[in-house]
């Protein structure tokens, strides 16, 4: 549930921060002191479009920071996924100014689609304009099913036959008609033979370019052998292996004088040893392989087999043997194309049989479930003042076995629809084609009575759900109000003393001119203020007695109802 909310530089809103707690909480004020700004501020810091124009006049920055107690469970699996911090507490903060907006979660920064993700979990808004989900089929198919208990695991076994259906008909797709599979098994019968004979190892192309480098270098390098040769040892007088031995005599023949010069005597001992050895591996290469064992025209041949592999089959050795090995697998599910065909052929018919019947058995549960729902939501709608009202639930399931299988969803076959009509003699619409924004919020409230056992979003927002009712019917609207809010968070602007009578936390909502600026304030009500907040909203002059004493009396009818609410011990 939201803990507190923080407003800065929103509209007439300086600075203003509202703890709430769990049950009814009620937001009232007179006409443009500032209720509809708290709620746009709520829908700005929890996803909404940045609306620059709710930047305080003479500010530069707005901020608006919710607080969430965790009391979901499934909610820190939503953040995990998103890498976010899991705590006690979700912090939402958002800021904007004239040129950037930026939202945080638990100091984390995110994008719009994360924070949305992740405050549907957490809260949901309603206004006069906001019944737009109710609206989708989608949406009306959902609360549908999770209305009945017996519905999800009639689904969860179409679902999983649906997944089986699907996998083996793109199995056989892959197969395609005979004159396809033909014309694949002679490709793959080419390229297999085509890599298998010409064998491509690795390392075999890097030997076979040293080799061709060699080959069209082989004067150079003999060249050099020669010459290193004749450098190093040889008939040459001035050979290094004639000098080192050369020094090595002059400076054996000093030793009896100098005895300190044995040290360097053994390393140009050590030299020539080393000397001679590098010389003999040279006349070694000289003596060897001669460009005459390279068959240059076999060398630019491989080279040239091996290129077109690579072009046709992969980059590496390694990724054409992938392809081999690829296509040695293809060309065996081919060749026993019949035998597949033949055994998926008759596995699909088994699975359509079980999925029909498991389509047609899912569509009867909610037809069940449909019967009870509706009639549960007009219980509620007489209560609210609308007796006349009838409430369908459309299923439409196909007649014919083969339209079943054209209409598959991951949510069934049925195509669910809700339909309404207020009036006598009027037919059933569906819900988008209600007219009346009162209407719309009388089924919206009796439709949150319905689910609130199944509905696990711990915070609700009523903006003027009050739109078009009064009297006998407000007092309605408040016990249902608060038949929500028994079990979670319900935050409710309203007009109507009724309904604010039920509060169990009463904020009134004010404007005054401060420093030449008009802001807005919030106040917590105590008993004597939530009084003169109901006798302001019913209309009653500020001094009355008979006005307080409605006022006491509504106060006590609410207090009544709650009583009665409380589970007996």
């Amino acid at each position: 549930m939201i803990s507190s909310l923080s407003i800065k530089n929103i509209a007439l809103i300086q600075e203003l921060t509202i703890s709430l707690g769990r049950g009814l909480n009620i937001l009232s004020g007179e006409t443009g002191a500032g209720k509809s700004i708290i709620i746009d501020s709520l829908h700005f810091v929890l996803g909404d479009r940045a609306d620059r124009s709710l930047i305080r006049h003479g500010e530069n920055a707005a901020r608006v920071e919710v607080v969430f107690d965790i009391n979901n469970p499934d909610i820190g699996g939503v953040l995990e996924e998103y890498g976010i911090e899991n705590d006690d507490y979700i912090i939402i903060n958002r800021m904007m100014t004239e040129d950037r907006s930026e939202c945080r979660i638990n100091g984390r920064i995110v994008t719009l689609a994360t924070l949305r993700a992740v405050v549907g979990n957490l809260v949901d808004i309603h206004s006069q304009n906001e019944h737009q989900s109710l609206m989708k089929l989608s949406t009306q198919l959902k609360l549908l099913d999770d209305y009945s208990p017996l519905t999800a695991p009639k689904r969860d076994l179409y679902q999983s036959l649906l997944k089986d259906y699907r996998r083996i008909s793109e199995d056989m797709q892959k197969f395609g008609d005979e004159e396809d599979r033909n014309r694949e098994i002679s490709l793959l019968s080419y390229q297999v033979d085509e890599i298998s004979k010409a064998k491509p190892l690795e390392g075999e192309e890097e030997k076979l370019f040293a080799d061709r480098n060699k080959y069209y270098n082989y004067q150079k390098i003999s060249g050099a052998l020669t010459s290193a040769s004749d450098c190093l040892g040889g008939e040459m007088t001035e050979c290094a292996s004639t000098k080192i031995s050369k020094a090595y005599s002059e400076l054996s023949y000093i030793l009896k004088y100098d005895e300190s010069l044995s040290g360097i005597i053994d390393r140009l001992e050590s030299a020539r040893i080393e000397i001679d050895d590098i010389s003999q591996s040279i006349a070694d290469k000289l003596s060897g392989e001669g460009i005459e064992t390279l068959d240059i025209d076999r060398i630019e041949k491989r080279l040239e087999e091996i290129r077109l592999l690579k072009k046709k089959y992969g980059k590496t050795i390694q990724d054409i043997e992938n392809y081999l090995s690829r296509a040695k697998e293809r060309l065996d599910v081919l060749e026993n194309a019949e035998f597949n065909i033949s055994k998926l052929d008759s596995e699909l018919k088994k699975v359509k049989n079980e999925l029909a019947n498991a389509a047609r058995a899912l569509s009867t549960i909610r037809k069940d479930s449909a019967r009870s729902f509706s009639k549960a939501i007009v219980r509620h709608l007489d209560d609210l003042g609308m007796k006349n009202t009838v409430f369908e639930i459309r299923i439409d399931f196909p007649d014919r076995e083969e339209e079943i299988f054209s209409a598959l969803t991951p949510s069934g076959v049925d195509k669910v629809e809700f339909l309404l009509s207020p009036n006598i003699g009027e037919p059933v619409k569906p819900l988008s084609k209600i007219a009346s924004g009162g209407e719309m919020s009388r089924f919206m409230l009796a439709l949150k009575n319905v689910i609130a056992d199944i509905d696990d979003i711990d915070t609700l927002v009523f903006d003027e759900i009050d739109t078009g009712i009064s009297g006998k019917i407000a007092k309605e609207v408040a016990k249902k109000l608060y038949n929500i809010a028994v079990s979670r968070q319900v935050i409710a602007v309203t007009h109507l003393p009724q309904l604010a009578s039920m509060s169990d936390c009463h904020y009134l909502i004010s404007k005054s001119v401060k420093e030449g600026k008009t802001v807005t304030d919030l106040e917590l009500l105590d008993e004597q203020n939530t009084y003169a907040e109901l006798m302001r909203l019913a209309g009653s002059a500020e001094n009355s007695e008979i006005g307080l004493s409605h006022a006491k009396e509504l106060k006590k009818w609410a207090d009544d109802y709650k009583l009665l609410q409380m589970p007996k011990k």
